[in-house]
């Protein structure tokens, strides 16, 4: 090989050498974006989020932004992780807290996972960020639902200038230049910078000439299209990622070298043509004086930028955060980095170029307790680089590359320890719940599964599901942070409950399940949830206040023989759970197949409610309000019917829980105040009309704006309407509803507090809001004449009732001698069957024509029909 050829030879190994140990680095770098990635579409798969609506909800959250932000913490090539819906809406992101309001639906990979389904990640173009202006490439991964929907994406956002400045360090001499591009052409990388460069595209470049013929890398020569400088290049395509890493140098700096050793012989070739035949020997003699003194030079100077070239080369190598060593065509050692020597304390006389691999892999066996590293051979790893892990016996994790070329090999050594234990972080962080710390949906399934099929001949497998009784209120009422500090302690006092072998997750909300391995007897299971029930009973603290919530649970048990899946378990307990429900919260059902049907039919129920108030199906009856003493009208209560077109009248203790669960309850009350308002302008002006507020109208959507819209559009006066609350909208001491309650009061209507003395702090209340009147409970009515003490009861409520300049009502009255008490205590007004049956809008004409006799003849009718229920 001539002088030329090897000088050509020497560049493009240097070159092939350093883009190698790049691109492998560039590799890891993005993948460790995609290691957190991966983990925001594990949480969101476990949690089986479907609905964009389910989406806003769990990524919209203050721990989540906290999660990512621990999980980017170690990363300094990410600027950022953001989580975009499917209108392109920032809903979390790592840099700051609140949320910006920011669309970014307009970005390149936004248009394409949204509109392309089979699409699943997406390398944008690089553009400027509109946070800080820095040129920045995303990697954006798609998020779907289990059905394919499009949710959103989870961006990692890689500033261009980390790449950079690490390869300004890296860059042996002023003349090489090392960028990146992706597949397509476009350039996102380059060192040393050039104006207007970046972002656009390029098909002439090394790189995309030599991925033109050969798709793994290369080497070529090729005059650039960027500075117009003729180039060795080399490329590397990075193994999981659409992209190039490319370095080159001029072919002027590279064969400077030669250069000037041909133009010394060169020299001295003209010398001797020009001489003369007479002067020919001293002229030879003084020419190979002088080509001897310019070789000589040449040699010094060749030597010198030899040397400040390695010297470059090898400060660039120390100064990587991996070990390399390159290997030549007979495995003995080129080159070395202190890096390597680092990670496994190499002694002096192993890192001497020339030492044979085998003493290198020997001492290397000898440090791990005779476990060496696996070592492939060339021909394998000349067509695909091989990339392994190694377990040190000191508990470190080594990833270990090796790639072949011409000339030998290069093994690149990466101490992976820290990024393992991340993983394992994150994957845990994937099967776990990250408020709570317990184990996820997904876990629960993974476990149940396990337990069905390790059951033993004999045993019985229970899983319970229950949520918090309340919960919302709470959350609604004291804000989330609190809501979240329930749950936190909620979750610790069911772990408290259970046996060593039990296994307990968080679902998403309030809702947990457990499950119980090896149990003999439903018994066993039914005992667990009576432990459960009672621990979640004593009452929680919270902003030094006593909550107190409860729990339903439904309880599904298997044995061992029968043939199901953990869906089908974990349906049927669901199922028990609405049975519980049903039956009044605060318990627990077991599953039975007949519940089935009951809950199929409540879902129809939900669907059919959905469809009623457009329907026209809901109506209102009225129950007279008579005044105690003079047994005169005072007004009606207003009291909401479903008529269904194939049921016919549904009870409102059916369909208002699911209305309110639904979230119903909002526009269907909205609907009831503004209809009560509109029937009770054409009573007489001395008569008013009572409606009841659902909790959840009440803390959710704008309930002052709809009572002033109804009274506004009927023409009724404020007056004349009165609302009546119950104690689970006061189940905290909210600024928010008292706020609400005094905004309220301002419009000049009248309320009320609803079934009184049925909640855990009724006497706190009447001090602390503002109430005009209130409803002692029928609970309380019944006993009245059959019990002394509830007559006791019924004097201190109206004893406080009085005290507080407040109206009294006891609603529930269906005996004479219920109403006489009620009115020896004082009672204001009375309510029930004794004076009227809830009537339609219809029959109020003839009630109103004469109220004095229609109270009177019912009243008489009651009673008259009281010896023969008594008989009956």
């Amino acid at each position: 090989m001539d002088l030329h050829d090897r000088a050509v030879s020497d560049t493009e190994q240097n070159l092939i050498s350093l883009t190698t140990v790049l691109a492998d680095q560039a590799d890891r770098a993005l993948q460790a974006i995609e290691l957190v990635q991966e983990a925001v579409i594990d949480e969101v798969r476990a949690a089986e989020i479907t609905t964009p609506a389910a989406f806003d909800v769990h990524l919209t959250t203050r721990a989540m932004h906290e999660s990512l932000r621990a999980r980017t913490a170690a990363l300094p090539q990410v600027n950022a992780v953001t989580v975009v819906d499917h209108t392109g809406k920032l809903r979390n992101f790592t840099r700051f807290w609140p949320i910006p309001d920011v669309n970014i639906a307009d970005r390149d990979y936004f248009k394409a996972l949204a509109s392309n389904p089979a699409l699943q990640r997406f390398i944008s173009e690089p553009v400027q960020n509109r946070g800080n202006g820095t040129w920045t490439l995303y990697i954006a991964r798609k998020i779907s639902a289990p059905d394919g929907n499009f949710l959103g994406l989870v961006l990692g956002a890689v500033e261009l200038q980390y790449f950079t400045g690490l390869y300004s360090q890296i860059a042996p001499q002023p003349d090489y230049v090392i960028s990146m591009f992706r597949t397509d052409g476009v350039l996102l990388v380059r060192h040393p910078h050039w104006e207007g460069a970046i972002g656009r595209g390029y098909s002439t470049t090394g790189a995309a000439l030599i991925a033109a013929q050969n798709r793994a890398g290369g080497v070529t020569r090729t005059v650039s299209p960027i500075d117009a400088q003729d180039r060795f290049v080399a490329t590397r395509t990075l193994s999981n990622y659409p992209a190039i890493l490319s370095v080159s140098r001029t072919t002027a700096a590279a064969l400077a070298p030669w250069h000037r050793h041909a133009m010394v012989l060169g020299l001295s070739a003209g010398l001797l043509d020009l001489g003369l035949i007479g002067l020919l020997v001293l002229g030879f003699r003084q020419a190979r004086g002088q080509e001897m003194l310019l070789r000589a030079e040449e040699q010094a100077r060749s030597e010198r930028d030899l040397r400040h070239q390695y010297a470059r080369f090898g400060i660039a190598l120390d100064n990587m955060a991996q070990g390399v060593c390159l290997f030549d065509s007979d495995d003995r050692l080129v080159v070395m980095n202190a890096r390597y020597i680092e990670l496994y304390a190499v002694p002096s006389d192993l890192r001497q170029p020339g030492t044979t691999l085998a003493s290198i892999r020997a001492y290397l066996v000898a440090c791990n307790g005779d476990r060496g590293p696996p070592w492939p051979n060339r021909e394998s790893a000349w067509e695909m680089p091989a990339a392994f892990t190694w377990d040190l016996a000191d508990g470190r994790a080594i990833a270990i590359k090796h790639v072949s070329n011409r000339d030998g090999w290069q093994c690149t050594h990466e101490d992976i320890t820290d990024r393992r234990q991340s993983e394992a972080q994150i994957l845990r962080m994937a099967r776990h719940d990250t408020l709570t710390g317990l184990p996820n949906r997904a876990f629960l399934r993974e476990h149940l599964e396990t337990v069905l099929d390790q059951r033993i001949s004999g045993s019985l497998t229970a899983a319970l599901y229950l949520d918090l009784d309340g919960f919302k209120m709470v959350n609604d009422t004291l804000g989330h942070p609190d809501g979240d500090a329930l749950l936190r302690q909620a979750a610790q006092r069911l772990q408290d409950c259970l046996r060593a072998t039990d296994f307990v997750a968080r679902l998403g909300g309030d809702e947990f399940a457990i499950v119980q391995s090896g149990i003999a007897d439903p018994a066993d299971a039914a005992d667990l949830a009576a432990r459960i029930g009672a621990m979640l009973q004593i009452p929680f603290t919270l902003q030094d206040q006593e909550i107190v919530v409860g729990t339903s649970i439904g309880i599904a048990v298997v044995d061992a023989e029968a043939d199901t899946d953990s869906d089908t378990i974990l349906r049927r307990a669901d199922v028990a759970l609405y049975q519980a429900k049903a039956a009044g919260r605060g318990t627990w059902r077991f599953f039975a197949d007949d519940m089935d049907t009951a809950i199929q039919r409540r879902h129809r129920l939900g669907a059919e409610l959905r469809r009623a108030l457009a329907a026209g199906q809901f109506e209102l009856h009225y129950q007279p309000l008579v005044a105690a003493r003079a047994r005169t009208l005072n007004g009606f209560e207003a009291l909401l019917r479903w008529r269904h077109p194939e049921h016919g009248l549904i009870s409102p203790a059916t369909f208002i829980p699911l209305a309110e669960e639904t979230g119903l309850i909002r526009p269907i009350g909205a609907w009831v105040l503004a209809q009560a308002c509109h029937d009770a302008v054409d009573w007489p002006d001395a008569l008013k009309v009572a409606v009841n507020l659902s909790s959840v109208q009440f803390v959710r959507g704008d309930l002052v704006n709809d009572v002033a819209q109804a009274l506004m559009r009927s023409g009724l006066p404020a007056s004349r309407l009165e609302l009546e609350i119950t104690e689970s909208v006061l189940l905290q001491d909210n600024a928010e509803t008292l706020r609400t309650l005094h905004r309220l009061q301002a419009l000049g209507l009248r309320i009320a507090m609803d079934d009184f003395g049925t909640g855990y702090s009724s006497v706190s209340y009447l001090r602390r809001f503002p109430f005009d009147k209130l409803k002692i409970d029928q609970s309380f009515v019944r006993t009245l004449g059959r019990d002394a003490g509830s007559v006791a009861i019924v004097r201190a409520m109206v004893g406080l009732g009085k005290a507080c300049n407040m109206g009294v009502v006891a609603e529930g009255v269906e005996t004479l001698e219920q109403a006489a008490i009620l009115e020896a205590e004082g009672c204001d007004e009375v309510q029930g069957f004794l004076f009227s049956r809830p009537l339609p809008l219809a029959d109020l004409t003839s009630f109103l024509a004469n109220p004095a006799s229609a109270i009177s003849s019912f009243h008489e009718a009651r009673v008259d029909a009281k010896p023969q229920r008594d008989a009956a």
